[in-house]
């Protein structure tokens, strides 16, 4: 018995293993496109007052889409879901999807029309999105809102479609999905804003959103995931995914609304461009986040989803510890590769057109900070889906009301001018980074109390580790750059790959064990060995 049980964990460490490297995959595909979308609208928009008016409209449609679809129907709707597929009710899973997609399609359809009718307040209301815009931009943020709240619907549903295909362990049309999205923005820039200016970014990112959901069709077919237009609110499985996922609304509401309602309102606030650089650093950021802490949560959700139904509180101790050291792992060096390396990255891949070297200074500004939420935010990733396997929703809630509280009292007081002792747009970065922290620890925390241990003393001596080599790292390129004096390119290859090999040799001296074991877990995977069949070294 314990034999079948050591393969059967062996099969699901390589089974995250895959499925991290086909979500990896997809997004190194997106990973180029990405930054050629960035690229151009850098160059056509920069960071004036009309790309301002678009990042604020855009984070507002972002906030419904991921409050109400992505990040919440997912943690409510798949582990529901997960339980008929492995009772083999393929009719039940099909008209539990079917009643999810209509709930929400509901939802997102009203909040957008609401939206869409209140535009110019909630653009320029002293609590709006845009309060401290000239009067024209203003108006040109609330149109701009119009269009995109359109995407949002459509989001809404694709999201449950990723979710969906999860949960049948098919990863590959989800992770190009991202990708033909940008495509539709590149459309967008190239095509259609000649002509129409930054509506055209508006209306691509309409295409893209609809392309997609397209992509994930495929997907839906071969799994027979068929969509039925009814809803039974008095349904058993429909009413437990409601009340899974109010308290995560309400969670997600608090935490997006802290970061980009609360960015758009203060940058609004501090002079054209600031806002503009607070996207741009946070896309970069979001990069290696994307990389590393989305593509493990993403993973590791539908294998810690059947061991919470398992009751193995062992396996998910495992599990979770596991994930906690491998995003620490990745996302300590990359934060200080974007110190290191950040302002060469931003020339390169930005300047030139309406992107000058100003625009370059503010952005590389704002990423510095931001560098805290990406190890805080990859965290977060892997913690939230613990409780979410669960289905508990209602404890991040409660740690959402604090850590939200001190999100946005930190933004208002970090985000003060240089002359009063702020950071300007610097702040709304530091307080996410710090907020995030907070709320994940605190998670982890709870689950320490709750399961009896989650291995803490072997997260704090690897996290220990992965510090000190990337600080190593961190010197290595500093002192590269200093003594050779190289052009931008040079320094961005030749400092990268220093810094990839001093932090993964030393990583490896100091016996950081998720460097060697991750990779080999994933070749295993592909190989179809079972990964106990290895030799240990």
């Amino acid at each position: 018995m314990s034999n079948t049980k050591s393969q059967i964990s062996s099969n699901r460490v390589g089974q995250v293993g895959c499925s991290t490297l086909i979500v990896i995959g997809g997004s190194l595909l997106a990973f180029p496109v990405g930054l050629l979308r960035q690229r151009i609208i850098a160059g056509i928009f920069g960071t004036g007052s009309a790309y301002d008016a678009y990042t604020a409209a855009d984070g507002l449609s972002e906030l419904l889409v991921v409050a109400l679809s992505a990040g919440t129907l997912v943690y409510a709707f798949m582990p529901v879901y997960l339980e008929l597929l492995k009772k083999n009710d393929q009719r039940g899973a099909n008209t539990l999807a079917s009643q999810v997609v209509n709930v929400i399609f509901l939802m997102t359809g009203l909040a957008a029309i609401l939206g869409a009718l209140l535009a110019p307040t909630l653009v320029s209301a002293p609590w709006g999105i845009g309060p401290g815009y000239p009067p024209d931009i203003q108006t040109l943020t609330a149109q701009i809102l119009q269009i995109l709240l359109i995407s949002t619907v459509i989001f809404s549903i694709s999201s449950i479609f990723t979710g969906t295909l999860h949960a049948h362990q098919h990863f590959w049309l989800p992770a190009l999905a991202p990708t033909i999205y940008y495509v539709g923005i590149i459309f967008g820039a190239l095509v259609l804003a000649p002509q129409m200016g930054i509506f055209g970014l508006a209306w691509g990112a309409v295409i893209g959103a609809s392309m997609h959901l397209l992509i994930q069709v495929p997907g839906l077919i071969t799994y027979k995931v068929h969509w039925r237009p009814i809803l039974n609110l008095k349904d058993p499985l429909l009413r437990r995914v409601l009340v899974l996922m109010a308290p995560r609304v309400v969670d997600l509401l608090m935490a997006r609304a802290s970061i980009t309602w609360i960015n758009s309102n203060l940058a609004s606030r501090l002079g054209e461009g600031r806002l503009s650089a607070l996207t741009y650093a946070y896309r970069l950021m979001n990069i290696p986040w994307t990389l590393i802490g989305t593509a493990l949560g993403f993973a590791i959700f539908p294998v810690m989803s059947a061991l919470a139904a398992e009751k193995d509180v062992s396996a998910q101790r495992r599990a979770l510890s596991g994930g906690v050291r491998a995003v620490l792992m990745f996302s300590i060096p990359a934060a200080v590769g974007l110190i290191a390396l950040g302002r060469p990255a931003i020339r390169l891949l930005f300047e030139g057109g309406e992107f000058t070297a100003e625009s370059t200074k503010l952005v590389y500004f704002a990423l510095q900070f931001y560098v805290l939420a990406l190890v805080s935010q990859s965290l977060l990733d892997i913690v939230i889906r613990a409780y979410a396997a669960q289905q508990d929703t209602l404890t991040p809630l409660i740690v959402s009301f604090f850590t939200t509280a001190i999100n946005v009292g930190l933004a208002i007081w970090l985000a003060r001018p240089f002359a009063a002792g702020g950071l300007e747009h610097g702040g709304p970065a530091l307080a996410n980074g710090v907020a995030v922290g907070i709320e994940a620890i605190t998670g982890l925390v709870i689950l320490h109390f709750r399961w009896k241990g989650i291995d803490a003393h072997h997260i704090l001596i690897d996290t220990a580790k992965a510090l000190l080599a990337a600080a190593v790292m961190g010197a290595s390129i500093v002192l590269f750059g200093h003594l050779l004096q190289p052009g931008t390119l040079i320094m961005l290859v030749g400092g990268g790959a220093l810094g990839v090999t001093v932090y993964f040799g030393l990583g490896l001296l100091l016996g950081i064990t998720e460097i060697r074991t991750i990779p080999l877990a994933m070749i295993d995977r592909l190989r179809g060995v079972i990964p106990s069949k290895r030799p240990s070294a």
